[in-house]
């Protein structure tokens, strides 16, 4: 079971990038290119209004159904004696060192619901998961919401 479960995730991993949103990798550094004439076949029609230049954040996450902008969050370190860079999917237990007040998040101050009685958001590298406080029990994860 646990097998096919990372191979679904593979997969949705896999499929992520062709339902994201095309971006100009050049923008955002500073590169000529960016302002050069547009291509043949590209030009404007009238009554096409010019979109803004404005840089746009790449740093964003996703928390039911909706895009919000990533947070620069403090350097973030395992507790000691554990890996920094395991993965944790929803339904593992996170070690009892990890939900320490240290970790725990503020809910309100990142557009998250409140969580239910006896559960916490916490922190784990960029990621933020609803863990329960007594058991450790993962029931949902943000991914990316800090960078």
């Amino acid at each position: 079971m646990k097998h096919l479960f990372s191979v679904a995730i593979a997969l949705s991993l896999l499929s992520a990038p062709a339902m994201a949103a095309p971006y100009d990798n050049q923008q955002g550094h500073g590169s000529q290119q960016n302002q050069q004439a547009p291509q043949k076949g590209h030009e404007k029609t009238p009554g096409q209004q010019a979109k803004p230049n404005a840089p746009q954040s790449r740093h964003q996450y996703s928390y039911e159904g909706k895009r919000y902008d990533a947070h620069k969050g403090p350097e973030w370190h395992a507790p000691k004696g554990h890996n920094s860079h395991a993965v944790w999917s929803r339904g593992d237990r996170l070690p009892k060192a990890y939900r320490s007040q240290n970790y725990v998040v503020d809910y309100r101050a990142y557009h998250l619901k409140k969580p239910p009685h006896g559960y916490q958001w916490v922190r784990v590298n960029n990621d933020v998961l609803l863990v329960a406080i007594t058991t450790g029990l993962i029931s949902y994860i943000v991914i990316d919401l800090f960078y």
